[in-house]
């Protein structure tokens, strides 16, 4: 029953975009307000960039650690005891495993999720933008990828509900 169940649940999941990488509505239109704020500026893109990447993995840290438990919950551990002539059947409950192997996990992408908030990118670029210099730590992250991404003028558009 619960491989049916996961089955489904696989296959829903497969057939929808995945929102591991996506990123929310007002998390895209403030980086969106920000790309256009220094479109001119090629490190502001890039870091904006690089806490985009950051922010999508840390997403994806949490559920994949939340997939992971969930099969290590469901998964069935039956042991068997053959002695004496008995047979003795445990049934066991990884709900408690589940839990100490993905919490390290969920903590490691919250902690990416936090460190690489849009609050944060928004300190770094006005405090760049003012002519401080950046931090050591993050000129190190800046690698050429970041840079070789196309600045796309971003002109938003009014959505119109239909009638």
């Amino acid at each position: 029953m619960t491989k049916r169940i996961l089955a489904l649940l696989f296959l829903s999941l497969s057939s929808t975009p995945l929102f591991a990488q996506q990123e929310s509505l007002e998390s895209l239109t403030r980086k969106q307000g920000l790309r256009n704020q220094y479109l001119h500026n090629d490190t502001a893109q890039a870091i904006i960039n690089l806490y985009g990447r950051r922010q999508g993995g840390g997403v994806s840290w949490i559920v994949g650690s939340a997939l992971a438990a969930a099969r290590i919950a469901t998964a069935p551990s039956n042991n068997q005891v053959v002695g004496g002539g008995y047979v003795v059947q445990e049934n066991t409950n990884n709900g408690a495993l589940a839990f100490v192997f993905a919490a390290p996990f969920a903590a490691y992408g919250a902690g990416k999720l936090l460190h690489y908030s849009n609050g944060k990118l928004e300190m770094v670029l006005t405090n760049y933008a003012a002519g401080k210099p950046l931090a050591r730590s993050l000129r190190r992250k800046l690698k050429p990828r970041f840079f070789n991404q196309p600045i796309i003028d971003y002109k938003p558009v009014e959505a119109v509900p239909a009638k």
